[in-house]
């Protein structure tokens, strides 16, 4: 029984019909009757497809690919190829036995002969949900083909298209390397929008399993190329701290060292706010030990947490220029990252100057961020229309008042409250005069009489 047991569908036994004919044409073989040996077990073929016997008709199928793989007749190879898959009724284990037979030559291939064979097999595979992996591994192939041939954009088009998570049949390790290999390709050729359409298909909680720690680095490395070109620093540096804490890195110095100071630095080049500021409290407290191993960087965070003035350039500007974030290797645009930081310097002490200052001149405004008048007025402008601070400057008079102009319906507000704490103090001092005056009455009874 044992195909029939082995295959519930199967309606006969053919196993020992087939093994027979296989030892018979393997002798033809030898003698060259390649074509009589091949008409022999199609004959049988039929037979086992139609009794849905997959096991015989798996060694079928392979036994003849093979015969014409061993005799070098490659168009009499893909033909059959083609031809045993698109018989009538054919059982899926048949065709996917040879098509895992057919892919474990294609290595052993030249260029020309594996560039067929990958096409062949694509047409095979093409709409049959049983080999959806290996068609999405024949499309990997060609795609890396194309990219030898330095035909990127090609490449990338290929491989984007392949829905790899719908893929049931695939682990999710192949499943994610898969994804972070279409990644790297759009990003190779430029096409952000479809960057961060691919990269919502990774769930980062699966990431954070201890066998996808390389995936989980190779994946933030990628989202910091997609942040940087949308200029979202704050992004940017979520994806390093992401990096840092990865078990990986932190079991070595050199790397958590490097996604740290990276960190740091992208999280003070960040625009302020609530969130911003939240993540460098927490950074200062949390990681106090290993900030103390990077000196330069802890004073970093330090000046923006304090609310006193920077003087630019700063004390350590050497070795914060000489910091892979302000190099234009791995990533452009290292001066544009520099004055980002000398802007948010001047951004910090404006934000300071506001809130020890209601009104204050013009030139001394420009004496304490170290900025011409222009510039200043720019700075200024520009953090009073994003809602950073609220100024109002007075060109003729030459000064600037700080805070936020009172509406009526403020002014009613305070007075309201002021009146509210008024009488809760009346209220209060009501209730201690009349407590004294009590004890004082419970004393005067208590007194002895003369």
């Amino acid at each position: 029984l044992g195909s029939l047991a082995n295959d519930p569908k199967a309606t006969e036994d053919y196993t020992k019909e087939t093994d027979e004919l296989i030892a018979r044409v393997g002798t033809m073989q030898q003698a060259g009757r390649i074509d009589e040996a091949v008409e022999e077990m199609l004959v049988l073929e039929k037979k086992c497809r139609t009794s849905s016997d997959a096991i015989s008709t798996s060694k079928l199928l392979c036994k003849i690919c093979q015969m014409y793989y061993d005799v070098k007749e490659w168009s009499k190879l893909k033909e059959h190829i083609v031809l045993l898959a698109k018989k009538r009724g054919q059982l899926r284990r048949a065709i996917m036995d040879m098509v895992h037979l057919a892919m474990g030559w294609l290595d052993g291939l030249d260029k020309e002969k594996k560039l067929e064979l990958i096409g062949c097999l694509d047409d095979v595979t093409a709409g049959k949900i049983f080999v959806e992996v290996e068609k999405a591994r024949l499309t990997m192939m060609l795609s890396q083909m194309k990219e030898e041939e330095g035909d990127v954009e090609e490449a990338a088009n290929l491989l984007q298209e392949v829905q790899v998570e719908a893929f049931g049949a695939m682990e999710a390790r192949e499943k994610t390397e898969y994804i972070l290999e279409q990644i790297r390709l759009v990003i190779a050729k430029k096409d952000f929008v479809r960057t961060q359409i691919i990269s919502k298909k990774i769930n980062p909680k699966l990431l954070d399993k201890e066998e996808f720690q390389d995936l989980k680095i190779k994946y933030y490395e990628f989202m910091v190329v997609y942040w940087l070109h949308e200029k979202k620093f704050l992004e940017v540096c979520k994806c390093y701290l992401s990096i840092f804490n990865t078990a990986r890195v932190q079991a070595d110095e050199s790397k958590w060292s490097a996604a740290l100071t990276a960190h740091v630095i992208y999280l003070v080049l960040a625009p302020y706010d609530n969130e911003q500021a939240d993540m460098l409290h927490r950074l200062s407290t949390l990681e106090a030990k290993k900030l103390d191993k990077v000196p330069v960087f802890q004073t970093l965070i330090k000046l923006f947490l304090r609310k006193e003035i920077t003087a630019w350039p700063l004390k350590d500007d050497a070795t914060l220029k000489g910091h892979l974030v302000f190099q234009d290797k791995p990533h452009e645009g290292a001066s544009a990252r520099w004055d980002m930081l000398k802007k948010r310097v001047v951004q910090h002490n404006i934000k300071v100057i506001s809130e020890y200052y209601e009104h204050l001149h013009t030139a001394r405004f420009c004496e304490l961020i170290g900025l011409a008048d222009k510039e200043a007025e720019e700075e200024l402008s520009e953090l009073v229309c994003s809602k950073f601070v609220y100024a109002k400057i007075d060109r003729p008079a030459g000064q600037i008042r700080f805070g936020q102009k009172q509406t009526y319906t403020d002014r009613l507000n305070n007075w309201s409250d002021s009146i509210t704490k008024m009488l809760d103090l009346v209220e209060n001092s009501c209730h201690l005069i009349q407590k004294e005056q009590m004890v004082h009455a419970a004393r005067s009874k208590l007194k002895p009489k003369k």
